[in-house]
């Protein structure tokens, strides 16, 4: 049985697929196993792997196209190993990145390592970034705010088949609605703060297109998933603040950035505004939030109190 599953779900990735394949491959921790699954992908991104790679540890499991989702899902349905590492196959990480992240777990024996990420751009520009805002070494609950994408975490495989954990599937937003559960139940957690993780910025993506995308909208749905998450399993009192904030961040904030752009989308800046005064009243008071920028806080309560035009303007000031 492998120490580590990595998971790497591939669609329509042939410019990348290699140099991912390769940071995985040439780990300097060599007891893994790299489970490919094949999203019915229609270029030759599996002619390049099986071209490519000669390694034992590569297994490649073909399905129709059904999203990202449901491709993670069946990954982890098929690991054997104790941990989950996923990798999105236009990404790529550092070759001591599982070695790194594993000594976490020997020496302090975690559920979940954490370390963060560069946000990287084609024309090989890089950013580092905090995966996890206003950390607090003193308080683990601040790490269930960190950015809640399934990559950059080392995750133990008990905490999805003991909760029967499944990323949300014909969705966006499919980990908003588990990670921050996934942070919230590991009950020892160890964040590495050096990125290890490349991130790749494509302006095709869902999140970066220039055209109104009807699905951004799952975000909604996306949000309410998770909340019952923590309801269900009677650790919402516990976790409030920081469900609190996510609710602030991807949809006060982030979602409404999004639906600014487009006329169509001016209703849900309205709905966001009833989810956030029924759900969470005195959200002004919560302990994230409070360590905001000034600029981030103005634009949360115009958009709060449903201001359009003054968000604009504000929004055109560097």
């Amino acid at each position: 049985m492998p120490k580590i599953s990595v998971i790497v779900p591939v669609y329509g990735v042939k410019k990348y697929i290699v140099k991912c394949l390769n940071s995985i491959v040439n780990q300097t921790f060599k007891d893994i196993e790299i489970i490919v699954i094949n999203d019915g992908t229609k270029d030759n991104s599996i002619k390049l792997i099986e071209d490519n790679f000669n390694d034992k540890r590569i297994k490649i499991i073909n399905k129709e196209n059904q999203g990202a989702a449901i491709a993670r899902n069946l990954g982890i349905e098929k690991a054997k190993g104790e941990y989950l590492f996923f990798v999105d196959s236009d990404d790529f990480i550092e070759l001591e990145t599982l070695e790194k992240m594993y000594d976490e777990v020997i020496t302090k024996n975690c559920d979940l390592v954490i370390c963060d990420y560069y946000k990287y751009f084609e024309n090989g520009e890089k950013t580092h970034i905090p995966i996890v805002p206003f950390y607090n070494e003193n308080d683990q609950k601040s790490v269930t705010i960190a950015m809640p994408g399934p990559v950059c975490k080392l995750i133990k495989k008990d905490i999805f088949d003991n909760y029967k954990l499944k990323f949300l599937e014909n969705k966006i937003f499919e980990d908003n609605a588990i990670m921050p559960f996934v942070c919230a139940i590991a009950k020892k957690i160890s964040y590495i703060q050096k990125p290890y993780y490349f991130y790749l910025q494509r302006e095709g993506s869902y999140l970066n297109r220039k055209d109104y995308n009807k699905k951004w909208e799952d975000i909604f749905y996306s949000l309410d998933f998770m909340f019952k998450l923590f309801e269900q399993n009677g650790i919402i009192d516990m976790f409030y603040a920081e469900v609190e904030y996510i609710y602030i961040e991807y949809l006060l904030h982030a979602a409404n950035l999004r639906f600014i752009r487009y006329e169509e989308a001016y209703g849900n800046i309205i709905r966001v505004s009833k989810v956030i005064k029924n759900k969470f009243p005195k959200w002004r008071n919560n302990k994230y939030y409070k360590k905001c920028n000034i600029k981030y806080k103005i634009i949360c309560n115009l958009f709060y109190y449903k201001c359009i035009k003054m968000c604009k303007i504000l929004l055109r000031i560097k």
